[in-house]
């Protein structure tokens, strides 16, 4: 691809993502009222109480509704890096975070000599398409995190080994 091509695909694709990142962060914190059940709720009830529970030092082993890995905790525990803000605001932050971190690593891979930003259009498109849903639960950190191990494979396959079972 041309330089130019290059610089122009670059620039739809950044002003894509932040204006679908912008309408998902309105709703999300509410600003605007998406038509629906309220999928935000998992947040403020589910995750926060595994939150009060896990910054104690100990799993919720009485909540029939953990069933995930002990590295899911890291997820639940995020929020606490923006200790300024409410758990549910912070949470919402840290998965656009994530969605942030994911399309930086596929920029990363589809601006090398030879590759194409493919990766990076299908994620952003794609992400918008689930709905506020993206950011009301923790599977899009994780998701960031696959897509580290996947781009790893090929030349570090020890971290990508690292990161798969993380």
């Amino acid at each position: 691809m041309e330089t130019t091509g290059v610089r122009r695909s670059l620039t739809w694709l950044l002003l894509t993502w932040g204006v679908t990142r912008l309408l998902l962060l309105l709703v999300v914190f509410k600003v605007y009222v998406f038509p629906g059940p309220d999928v935000t709720s998992d947040v403020s009830v589910i995750y926060q109480g595994w939150y009060d529970v896990l910054r104690t030092g100990t799993f919720p082993q009485s909540d029939v509704t953990w069933q995930y890995p002990p590295a899911a905790a890291l997820a639940i525990l995020s929020p606490a890096l923006l200790p300024f803000l409410e758990y549910t605001q912070a949470f919402f932050l840290m998965a656009f975070a994530a969605d942030l971190a994911a399309l930086l690593l596929l920029l990363y891979a589809g601006l090398r000599p030879g590759r194409r930003l493919r990766g990076a259009w299908v994620w952003v498109a794609g992400v918008p398409l689930l709905g506020p849903t993206v950011y009301s639960r923790y599977d899009v950190m994780v998701t960031a995190v696959a897509v580290a191990a996947v781009l790893a494979a090929a030349r570090h396959p020890k971290v990508a080994g690292a990161l798969v079972g993380f």
